[in-house]
């Protein structure tokens, strides 16, 4: 039976990126478009612009939302949404497994290569010091770092680190 750890990335800094990063500027486009303009054009224009950005909040939130970290014994998932891996258990090495300690600069993320990087969460596909890496980080004071034989190592931050990492190593 699969085991899920909690990854709270729907906190109140994913939540104000999501509405100041895409809600509100669409809202406001669609403000001044609905004021500026009285002919009919400029109406659908601003209900066009206010359904956008309604669905783009949506679509955050359920992002936001989506994201776990499942494991049982014989496969790790991480992410959700858009951006999900699942690793063979076999293929982590346990004996690697570590938190970063807080302030450490161990296996910084560097380059996002394919995925969301906004207040609160890093989740996708990064470049670190040490090579390719999956994140889903939303906490950096609670990185787990797990390096894989599968060519890249996870970060993650489950909502008790240690606890995570002993429940990995007694799968």
């Amino acid at each position: 039976m699969p085991t899920e750890f909690a990854i709270h990335a729907l906190n109140y800094k994913t939540l104000a990126a999501v509405l100041l990063i895409g809600v509100v500027p669409l809202l406001l486009v669609g403000i001044a478009v609905y004021f500026l303009g009285q002919d009919r054009i400029s109406q659908l224009a601003a209900l066009g612009a206010t359904c956008l950005a309604a669905i783009i909040g949506l679509l955050g939130v359920w992002q936001l939302s989506a994201i776990r970290l499942t494991a049982d014994a014989t496969t790790l998932t991480v992410g959700g949404g858009a951006y999900t891996v699942s690793v063979a258990m076999a293929q982590i090495d346990l004996s690697a497994a570590r938190r970063r300690l807080p302030g450490s600069n161990d296996t910084p993320l560097t380059l996002r290569t394919n995925g969301i990087g906004m207040p609160g969460l890093s989740l996708g596909w990064f470049r670190t010091s040490k090579g390719k890496a999956f994140a889903a980080v939303t906490d950096p004071a609670k990185v787990v770092i797990l390096p894989t034989t599968a060519g890249y190592t996870l970060l993650v931050s489950p909502e008790d680190p240690d606890a995570f990492l002993a429940a990995l190593r007694n799968l």
